[in-house]
C-alpha cells in the first residue's frame, strides 16, 4: 500500500512526492521501498525550435513525470523505519541538489529528446492501438 511520507516544494518551483511503498516479505522481514516522483511541464521556451517541442510533446504530451526508487529487500522488522530513513536520508543528500537547479525541467526535457532521437525505435506510437495485447 503507498503512503505519502513527504512533500517538498523545491526552489525551482517543482514539487517532489515522495511515497512509502515498503511491504511484508516474510514473517520478520520486510522490502522497503521509496518512491521519489514530480511533474514536470514542458514549456515551448525549453526547445531551440517549435518542431524540437512539438516531437516530444507528440508522445509524452505537456507533462513529464520525474520518478526514483530506493529499495532494500530482507530487511528485519525491527529495522524498518532506520532503514527507511537512511533511504531518505541519501535521497536528499544525493539528489535534492540536482533537482532544484533552476534548470532542471529544462534539462529533463532536453534529454528526453536526445533519446528519441537517438532511439526513435522506443518511442515509436502504436499505430493499432486498438490491436494492443
Amino acid at each position: 500500500m503507498m503512503k505519502r511520507i513527504e512533500t517538498i516544494h523545491l526552489p525551482n518551483g517543482l514539487v517532489l512526492e515522495i511515497n512509502d511503498l515498503s511491504r511484508r516479505i516474510a514473517a520478520d522481514t520486510v522490502k522497503v521501498e521509496l518512491s521519489f516522483q514530480m511533474k514536470v511541464n514542458v514549456e515551448p521556451s525549453f526547445f531551440a525550435s517549435p518542431d524540437d517541442h512539438r516531437q516530444l510533446t507528440g508522445i509524452f504530451g505537456d507533462e513529464l513525470t520525474y520518478e526514483h526508487k530506493l529499495e532494500r529487500t530482507f530487511v528485519a522488522e525491527a529495522q524498518e523505519s532506520a532503514t527507511r530513513a537512511d533511504l531518505l536520508e541519501t535521497f536528499k543528500k544525493n539528489s535534492l541538489g540536482y533537482l532544484s537547479k533552476p534548470d532542471f525541467a529544462q534539462r529533463m526535457a532536453l534529454s528526453l529528446l536526445k533519446d528519441i532521437r537517438r532511439n526513435p525505435f522506443k518511442y515509436r506510437k502504436n499505430p493499432f492501438p486498438e490491436q494492443a495485447g
